[in-house]
């Protein structure tokens, strides 16, 4: 397990867990990524800028790399960078 932050461009994940205030988890929560969504990481804005998550279920969502720096996921497809 690896936080959201660390994951790999075109790898596909799924949260485990969320060390966030209640509200944020509520706000990305209502977002679709709640416990259990599966979601790719798409890009990566430089100099620590938000990354670009494709839901699965369909959708896109920028996110805080503070934010995804403290939710904890489980890599279910890797992409090697060659």
């Amino acid at each position: 397990m690896i936080t959201l932050d660390a994951v790999p461009l075109g790898s596909t994940v799924r949260v485990s867990t969320r060390m966030l205030p209640t509200a944020d988890q509520r706000r990305l929560t209502e977002l679709g990524l709640g416990h259990g969504a599966r979601v790719e990481v798409l890009r990566r804005a430089p100099f620590g800028g938000p990354l670009a998550l494709r839901l699965i279920h369909g959708g896109l969502l920028a996110l805080r790399r503070c934010e995804a720096a403290r939710i904890i996921v489980i890599v279910t497809e890797a992409v090697t960078n060659d």
